[in-house]
């Protein structure tokens, strides 16, 4: 038994949304060795012992293409290629097969607009692609079965022929939640759905004579046409201390249904499923994300097919695997549109109000009421200690992701001598990339959206970002500084250093704004 099914797609938590006119290109590799025979879901040992195991290897290469039409809908396609053997132990030949298998083309949609504010902490995605049967379903081998003996033509088993021979439906969804802390709960799954029915050519199952199936021991002389599905269950949370290597856990469960949603259920069919834990990580990079996990099979059932049932029969065992490995590379192409935004980045100017090192010294910082990416209302209150750092950034502003990672080490070093931290995104558009960026980081500092840009710049004179605040217990800013140039973030620890322990201070540099905030 085998269900062809890909890598797990834990949408805006593996790297963030896609934005309109982006492209992305994955090349998937899943490979199964499948020899654990099992009835129902017992082990049969006898197999092994009597040398009669069938023994598959399978190994499925999937190049999916994304285009991303509008924030909601995608559209994908996905050419497969497979590469199998099969043989029975105590036989003399290996069977082979090879080449393109089922292409589908298709379409994903957000139910949940990835521009709203609640889309960063959860969404649910939709998906119904079109199965077109591409693939060879009836492949052969010209072989000699004995030592010395004449060739003859030989046809691998259905489980590892590159074509499944109908047309059919794949329908998929996925849909996760962030639970805080930079940990991202998900789901996700797909369903193929085949026209049902069986194939026009005899087998050797179950009958001696070519004529279609009927309710006897002969329904079962041609390979039924069945449906597949793989859901699984799972969370990813980042790694400790390697930027961009989010770790995964999983449950997965992917079988053969006894019955198909549409068409007849008579047929051939070993009907099935297996259940298998499977750790595994992602490692972004850029526009660029790897990742890997290998299932252990824990729980295997070779269930009874329709045609099993009506003759009251269970007609053989099937092979099942210990491990399923899979491994993944995505790359991100930004639409011409995005590729010019970005580029103008950092040399773009938009003045608003006042700024540079120091310029609100003597002032007072206006509470706010934000939000969490999961809801939660905070205040200023909730972060007070005796130094308190408040930084405004974007998710795709260059400089806040150079200097960011160089605060969460600051963080990190004095949060346990009274410095708090928060991270308010001034660009609401950007919320929805706030999980992926944070897990793409490794970090931890606290992140609040809900404000307008206009009422950000307005309220805290902020001219470009990263905007830096500094202030003491009592809200007053010690520091405010707008832009980054490398070196910034010394003088800053400097300043915390002496408000924590009363130690002198550097003088602070100013820096030229670098990353502005853009329209």
């Amino acid at each position: 038994m085998i269900s062809r099914s890909g890598l797990e797609s834990n949408g805006a938590s593996g790297g963030g949304y896609l934005r309109p006119g982006d492209w992305t290109a994955t090349l998937g590799v899943r490979h199964v060795y499948s020899h654990v025979h099992f009835s129902g879901p017992t082990e049969n040992f006898s197999r092994a012992q009597l040398g009669t195991e069938v023994q598959s290897k399978t190994n499925l290469d999937d190049l999916m293409l994304t285009y991303q039409l509008t924030p909601r809908l995608s559209l994908t396609g996905t050419l497969p290629f497979l590469y199998a053997s099969r043989r029975l132990q105590s036989q003399y030949a290996t069977l082979h097969t090879s080449g393109i298998s089922d292409v589908s083309i298709g379409a994903q949609y957000w139910l949940r607009s990835p521009r709203s504010e609640k889309a960063g902490a959860n969404n649910v995605q939709i998906g119904l692609s079109l199965l077109v049967p591409s693939g060879n379903d009836r492949q052969n081998n010209v072989v000699a079965t004995t030592y010395g003996a004449t060739p003859t033509t030989q046809y691998p088993d259905y489980s590892v022929q590159p074509g499944g021979g109908s047309w059919g439906m794949i329908m998929s969804w996925q849909a996760f939640q962030n639970l805080g802390s930079n940990t991202i709960a998900f789901i996700d799954g797909d369903y193929v759905m085949t026209q049902g029915g069986y194939h026009d050519f005899w087998t050797s199952h179950g009958g001696t004579a070519n004529g279609p199936p009927n309710p006897t021991a002969g329904m079962t002389q041609f390979d039924a046409i069945q449906d597949q599905y793989m859901v699984e269950i799972g969370a990813s949370h980042p790694a400790p201390r390697i930027k961009g290597l989010g770790l995964l856990l999983t449950i997965r469960d992917e079988g053969v249904p006894a019955r198909n949603l549409i068409g007849n259920d008579l047929g051939f069919r070993r009907p099935g499923f297996g259940i298998a834990l499977t750790p595994g990580f992602i490692y972004t990079r850029g526009e660029h994300m790897l990742q890997f996990s290998v299932g252990k099979v824990l729980i295997r059932d070779r269930t009874k097919s329709v045609a099993e049932k009506t003759n009251g029969v269970h007609e053989g065992d099937a092979a099942f695997a210990n491990y399923v490995w899979m491994a993944g590379y995505t790359v991100r192409m930004p639409g011409r549109k995005n590729r010019a935004e970005e580029a103008a980045l950092p040399t773009s100017r938009v003045p608003v109000g006042t700024g540079g090192a120091d310029s609100q010294a003597a002032e007072t910082f206006k509470p706010f009421v934000l939000k969490t990416l999961d809801g939660k209302k905070k205040t200023l209150k909730d972060f007070a200690n005796k130094v308190t750092l408040v930084n405004f950034f974007f998710p795709r502003c260059p400089y806040c992701n150079v200097e960011l990672p160089e605060i969460q080490k600051i963080y990190d070093k004095y949060k346990d001598q009274g410095l708090s931290a928060v991270w308010i995104n001034i660009l609401p558009e950007e919320n929805n990339l706030i999980a992926g960026w944070e897990m793409a980081k490794n970090l931890t500092v606290p992140v609040l959206i809900g404000g307008t840009q206009e009422a950000l710049q307005r309220d805290y004179h902020i001219n470009s970002t990263p905007a830096t605040f500094l202030l003491d217990e009592n809200g007053t800013v010690l520091f405010h500084q707008d832009g980054y140039k490398a070196g910034d973030e010394k003088a800053l620890e400097a300043r915390i250093e002496a408000t924590l322990h009363g130690t002198a201070a550097a003088p602070a540099t100013a820096s030229i704004p670098e990353c502005p905030v853009v329209h």
